[in-house]
């Protein structure tokens, strides 16, 4: 399931897309947010794939809001007017929506982020490793020596037993770069493998003898992947 985020400060508009959302079998509501500032206060601790953004609100417009995010995650702008259009694909946004919306149009949106997706996180089943930049080449990496990712500023931290890898990323385009049966993020600096997770302690997880924060926004669906008895 795409996990989507509706910004629209018109009760009308969001009522219409979470009535779309409910009718498709790709999408989970998430949250919804009448004030973009309110958003974008809560998007680094929201679990979001894809944002339903509208372009002009009071406090900020949509361009606003997309150039105010380092991590956006996919953007489907549903706007009243067609002249925003050129702007936001400069932003690279996933389409681009002119109300009124009708069902069909949506679903069109809705398979176009979904195959973006797909794309980037490519068949898990026969991938198994990552090739990460090293001085002037690259090193095989296997998710299973992987232990955790941690975010340094625009950059990742990939930590292996023996090694650490820094590379140029966000910590969304690592997430989908990483099978979501063997990993999980449980803050907004860290994802772990669930194969080397030792305890559970209140609000941290324990490798080793290294603890990581789990913040409250993931620990119900880190606790959701875990084979608890």
């Amino acid at each position: 399931m795409i996990k989507a985020a509706i910004i629209d400060d018109d009760a009308l508009s969001r009522k219409i897309l979470q009535n779309f959302i409910s009718k498709s079998d790709k999408l989970e509501l998430v949250a919804e947010y009448e004030n973009p500032e309110v958003a974008l206060s809560e998007l680094d601790s929201l679990d979001c794939d894809l944002i339903f953004l509208d372009m002009e609100m009071p406090e900020m417009t949509g361009i606003e809001f997309i150039a105010a995010v380092t991590n956006i995650p996919q953007v489907i702008v549903v706007s009243s007017k067609k002249e925003y259009a050129a702007d936001s694909y400069n932003y690279d946004v996933s389409d681009y929506l002119v109300k009124p919306v009708d069902f069909s149009r949506f679903e069109q949106a809705v398979t176009k982020v979904e195959e973006m997706i797909s794309s980037v996180k490519g068949d898990e089943n026969e991938q198994d490793h990552l090739f990460i930049k090293k001085n002037k080449g690259y090193s095989r990496v296997r998710f299973e020596e992987i232990d955790f990712v941690e975010a340094l500023a625009d950059y990742v931290q990939i930590n292996t037993k023996n090694e650490r890898f820094t590379v140029l990323s966000t910590m969304k385009a690592i997430n989908l770069r990483l099978p979501s049966a063997k990993f999980i993020r449980i803050h907004r600096s860290y994802i772990v493998s669930l194969d080397k997770i030792d305890r559970i302690d209140e609000n941290l997880v324990v490798l080793g003898d290294k603890s990581l924060p789990i913040s409250r926004s993931y620990k119900e669906d880190l606790m959701k992947n875990l084979n608890l008895l």
